[in-house]
Order: structure tokens, then C-alpha cells, then sequence
């Protein structure tokens, strides 16, 4: 009997922690809901020490690791991932976390889910989820339902920032101002008008930053909050005072000295949701790039500033994208390659040890 008892009471307290992971899920992905450790405690009145260790079981669950994550307020870097620093000590973040070095941290979560009947699990690399996903016939083409899973390193661009984006690049091709509302790092809502004179994008984590003319602050797109609306008030485009060679940084990357060089790729990955991910990527040179088919290939040529982002881009596509410009990044792409070969040649002899 008392064995009975001890179990059903056990029952209990599991079943009552599911239930608070739920609701501490549900409260996370909520839109409205700053979602910090004194937040949640307070709404699921619960002591805050609980929610810590909530929190922390979240982050430690091997399928919820890969969609939590966590903004800093207080950081002046905008790309600061707390997932990023949980990885590079898990111990000591880990003990962060229970004495509250992190109740400030914003938490937030990215479940995609398209429908409850769950029949299929699709385990994606960050191109194939983002090419699928630009494809309107790719939800139709499952005979049933499906959940898709990303990491947080690479994060998928939603439909009202695309939507956002495009609204800015006719803003800047026509050379008038834009309005919109924007969320701050503390939770706070700004309105801003101004005149758009770049956007761009982290091709690596697929932020998307632009700019408003004779600014020093740079914002990131999936902080305005509704869409971004045309202004008609009959203000001139105003002269500006900013490098004129900033329109060829490629991402984030941009330094003042720098001059922009000319890069020329091939893209010998014909398949159309690569061949759509590309020209996602590259929606933002307008003007400044080409894209074209000659043959049965693709080539890409632009003149960019930021030569270390653009390769980081090229190697998210692995061996579909060959450079042919700049020569000297071609030698040492194909320098790696054969030194990565002679790696694997020489493995032969490691049979015998």
C-alpha cells in the first residue's frame, strides 16, 4: 500500500512538471510574451527557482536544444546567441542559470509544426529546409503531414519579413521613405520613418539588417513589428553623408578602407530549390549583381566588399557552387581540396597501426 501510494504521488509531481514545461513552452513562443525567468515564474506562479530548473531541462532535451534559444538585452553585440555560450561550457552556463546569472535573457522558441496528424519527421540541412520552404507546391507535394526540424545556427526567414524586404528594396530603388515600428532589444516599441538606403543579409545565420539614410543604427528586419508601410509626405531624398561603397558590402561585413572586388561563380547544381535559394540570397543586389543561365548552368557576378562572408556563404553550398573570380580565392579553395585529398590518401597507411 505504501509502495502505491509513493508511486502515485510521484505520478503526480511528473505529470505537474509536464504541464509547467507546457505551459513554459506555450508562454516562450507567444509573440507578445517577454519571456524571461521572473516572467514566467510570475505567470505560472511558481517560484523562480523552478523555472530555472525548467529552463534548464529545455535546453539540456536533445530535440528542444535544437529550437531554444535565448536573446541578451544587455549585449551590445546583436548576433549574441545564448545557445552559442551554452555550448562552449555547459557546466558553468548550466550553474549560471540555476544561482539566475540569466533571468534576464529573452527566451524563444521555434517549433514548425504544419499539422497535428504527425506522419512524417524530415531531417533537413538548413538548405534543403529553407529551399523547401520557398517553394509553395512543397506543401502539397507530401501525401501526409510533416514536422521540420532546424538548428539554431541557421534560422529561416518568414514570409512577412520577405515580404518586409521586398517593400524596402522598392523604397530604395525609388529613392522614398519608408515607416515602420520596431522592437527593441528591452522589449520596447519605436516608430522610425526615414529613407532606406541599405538592406542586407547575414547570409551565415540569415539575419537581415538595412539601413535609413545619414544613420549610424542598423536595423534587423524580423524586429519590425506589422509591415513596413510607404510614406508620402513630399520630403527630398536627402544628400547623403555615408561611404558610397557601402552598397557593396555582402552581409554585415563592411570595413571603410575596403575596395569592392568581382567574384563570378558557377552554379553547377541545376536542381530548381537550390537554383531558388540563390536567387533568395542575392534578392538584395539588385542592381549591383547578375544572374543568369548560359548553357545548362548558372552564373552568379557581383562586385562585393566582405570577402570573408561571401566564402562563408559559398561553403554553405558545399560543392554545387564553383568561384571562378576572384582567381586567387579559386587557388586556395582548390589548395584545400587537394591538402583534404592528400588527408584521406595517406589514411591507407593507418590500417596497419
Amino acid at each position: 500500500m505504501k509502495k502505491t501510494k509513493k508511486w502515485m504521488v510521484y505520478q503526480m509531481k511528473t505529470n505537474n512538471t509536464i504541464d509547467m514545461l507546457t505551459d513554459i513552452i506555450a508562454l516562450i513562443n507567444s509573440e507578445d510574451y517577454d519571456a524571461t525567468i521572473p516572467n514566467l515564474a510570475v505567470s505560472c506562479n511558481v517560484p523562480i527557482e523552478f523555472v530555472r530548473k525548467c529552463i534548464l531541462r529545455l535546453i539540456k532535451n536533445s530535440i528542444l536544444s535544437s529550437c531554444i534559444n535565448g536573446e541578451d538585452p544587455t549585449s551590445s553585440d546583436p548576433d549574441y546567441s545564448f545557445m552559442d555560450e551554452y555550448l562552449d561550457n555547459k557546466k558553468l552556463t548550466s550553474t549560471g542559470i540555476l544561482k539566475g546569472s540569466y533571468d534576464h535573457i529573452l527566451w524563444t522558441i521555434d517549433l514548425k509544426i504544419l499539422d497535428h496528424n504527425e506522419s512524417q519527421l524530415l531531417s533537413l540541412t538548413p538548405l534543403q529546409y529553407s529551399a523547401l520552404e520557398e517553394l509553395d507546391e512543397s506543401k502539397n507535394s507530401f501525401k501526409y503531414s510533416a514536422i521540420y526540424e532546424t538548428k539554431n545556427n541557421i534560422r529561416k526567414v518568414e514570409k512577412n519579413e520577405r515580404k518586409n524586404q521586398d517593400l524596402i528594396q522598392v523604397a530604395i530603388d525609388s529613392r522614398t521613405p519608408i515607416s515602420f515600428n520596431y522592437k527593441t532589444k528591452g522589449g520596447k516599441i519605436e516608430s522610425h520613418t526615414g529613407f532606406p538606403v541599405n538592406i542586407a543579409t547575414n547570409v551565415i545565420d540569415n539575419w537581415i539588417y538595412f539601413e535609413l539614410a545619414n544613420e549610424t543604427n542598423i536595423y534587423r528586419l524580423d524586429r519590425v513589428t506589422g509591415s513596413v508601410k510607404p510614406v508620402n509626405n513630399g520630403d527630398p531624398f536627402p544628400k547623403l553623408e555615408s561611404n558610397p561603397y557601402k552598397k557593396y558590402m555582402w552581409g554585415s561585413s563592411f570595413n571603410e578602407n575596403d575596395k569592392p572586388e568581382h567574384v563570378k561563380i558557377v552554379i553547377s547544381d541545376t536542381g530548381a530549390p537550390l537554383i531558388q535559394k540563390i536567387k533568395n540570397d542575392i534578392r538584395h543586389r539588385k542592381g549591383l549583381c547578375s544572374f543568369y543561365k548560359k548553357g545548362k548552368l548558372y552564373y552568379y557576378e557581383d562586385d562585393i566588399i566582405g570577402m570573408s562572408e561571401f566564402r562563408r556563404w559559398l561553403r554553405s553550398y558545399g560543392s554545387s557552387i564553383q568561384v571562378i573570380e576572384p582567381e586567387y580565392v579559386r587557388h586556395e579553395i582548390t589548395e584545400a581540396a587537394q591538402k583534404t585529398l592528400s588527408y584521406y590518401q595517406e589514411s591507407e597507411k593507418w590500417q596497419d597501426l
